[in-house]
């Protein structure tokens, strides 16, 4: 082997190494652009279902609640003690179940922050500063 066979080895050593870089870039890329369009998704469903659970604690309990852990700690029992009928229909559960809660009990987003909460009106937000609109 002479030396411009070896030189010529090392090169095609070092360009098969920065493909496979540029490859696994693309694939972390790729990972984290799917990861985040995931958490988007479930951004989307929580606050939907948040804001459902605050119009039915505001229709079953006559206010709105206090804070969103409320919510996710409070029961419903329906039918209430005014409820009467031949067909009672029973349902005991929670208003809202959170896929993670901070210590305070507050419903945490899929990005990690506290939903945002303003108990005058019921709207429910994220925290997460590029979701606070949604």
């Amino acid at each position: 082997m002479t030396g411009n066979e070896q030189g010529r080895s090392v090169f095609e050593a070092l360009l098969a190494l920065a493909l496979i870089a540029a490859v696994v870039m693309l694939a972390v890329e790729r990972f984290s652009s799917s990861a985040n369009s995931l958490k988007e998704t479930a951004l989307a469903i929580e606050l939907g279902n948040l804001r459902r659970a605050v119009v039915h604690h505001a229709m079953l309990e006559k206010k709105l609640p206090e804070t969103l852990a409320e919510l996710v700690t409070g029961n419903i029992e329906i039918p209430s003690p005014d409820f009467q009928g031949e067909h009672k229909i029973i349902v005991v559960g929670r208003f809202a179940v959170a896929a993670s809660v901070d210590k305070e009990g507050r419903p945490l987003d899929p990005f990690g922050s506290a939903y945002g909460y303003e108990p005058a009106t019921g709207r429910v937000w994220s925290s997460t500063p590029e979701y606070g609109n949604w």
